[in-house]
C-alpha cells in the first residue's frame, strides 16, 4: 500500500476517533445533571466515597470507577470526566496498523491504539449508585442535556428515591442570601426586589408578593443569576435548561 494512502487512512481514522470523543460528551453532560441533583439531596453524606464503593453487575471491584469521577461529574467538568474514563478504560480505538520484523525476524502486525472513554461503565455505576434501572439512565442520557424532558425526568427520579433537595447547605455557593427568597426566571426575566438588606442591580424594587419571608423577594433572569454566582458555562447551561421548564424559587433555611 502506498504511503500516501496509509496517511489518508490514518487521518480518516483520526477523524472518526475525534468524532467518538465528541459524541461521548453529550451523555456525560446528562450524567452530570444526575450528579448535581443527587448532591442537592446529599446533606452530610460523602457521595464520592459511596460512588467509588458501588458494586456493578458484571464489573470487578478493581475495575470500578474511582471517587474522582464523581467529583469531576458533580462539578460538570466534562473534560476531566472523559479524561478519567479514558484512563480507566479497556476499550481502545485502532488508528492504524503496519507490519514490521520482530527480534526473530518474523513479520508482525503492529497497531496504533488510543483509549476510548467507557461511558457505558459510567452509566452502569451511576445507575447502581442511584438505585435507578440502568436502561432508564441510558435512555435519558441519549436525550441530551438540552432536551426539555431530561431535567424534569431526572428531578422526578431523584425525588422518588431521595426526596426534595436539601436547600442551601453550609458551603453552598447559593447560601447566604439571608431572609429573602430568590426566584429565578428565564433569560427574558427582569431583575427586581432585594436580597437580604442590599439591592441587586439598578432600579431594584421589592415585590409585595415575593416568595421570601415577610413578602421580601428577588426576581432575576437566569443570565443575571449566573453572573451573580459566577457560574461555569456548564452550570449556566443546566440553569438555562431548568428555567425553560419552570421558574426556580430558592428559599432561605429555617
Amino acid at each position: 500500500m502506498a504511503q500516501g494512502t496509509k496517511d489518508e487512512l490514518r487521518r480518516e481514522r483520526l477523524r472518526e476517533y475525534d468524532a467518538a470523543l465528541t459524541a461521548a460528551r453529550a451523555p456525560v453532560a446528562v450524567l452530570a445533571l444526575f450528579a448535581a441533583g443527587r448532591e442537592a439531596r446529599a446533606a452530610e453524606e460523602l457521595l464520592e466515597e459511596a460512588f467509588a464503593a458501588t458494586a456493578v453487575d458484571g464489573v470487578d471491584a478493581a475495575d470500578a470507577l474511582p471517587a474522582a469521577v464523581w467529583v469531576a461529574l458533580r462539578q460538570a467538568d466534562i473534560d476531566a470526566t472523559l479524561e478519567l474514563l479514558m484512563r480507566m478504560s479497556r476499550t481502545e480505538f485502532v488508528l492504524a496498523a503496519h507490519e514490521e520484523l520482530d527480534a526473530r525476524y518474523r513479520l508482525t502486525k503492529v497497531e496504533e491504539r488510543r483509549p476510548l472513554p467507557d461511558v457505558e461503565l459510567l452509566i452502569g455505576q451511576l445507575a447502581a449508585f442511584l438505585h435507578i434501572p440502568r436502561d432508564v439512565v441510558a435512555i435519558i442520557s441519549g436525550w441530551g442535556a438540552e432536551d426539555p424532558r431530561t431535567a424534569a425526568e431526572i428531578e422526578t427520579l431523584l425525588e422518588q428515591r431521595f426526596g426534595s433537595p436539601s436547600g442551601n447547605r453550609p458551603g453552598s455557593r447559593a447560601a447566604g442570601f439571608g431572609a429573602a427568597g430568590l426566584n429565578v426566571a428565564g433569560s427574558g426575566g427582569v431583575a427586581s426586589g432585594a436580597v437580604g438588606s442590599g439591592a441587586v442591580g439598578s432600579g431594584a424594587v421589592r415585590q409585595p408578593d415575593g416568595g421570601g419571608r415577610n413578602g421580601a423577594g428577588l426576581r432575576m433572569s437566569s443570565a443575571e443569576f449566573s453572573a451573580l454566582l459566577n457560574l461555569a458555562p456548564e452550570q449556566r447551561a443546566v440553569l438555562g435548561t431548568l428555567v425553560r421548564q419552570t421558574e426556580i424559587t430558592i428559599a432561605a433555611d429555617g
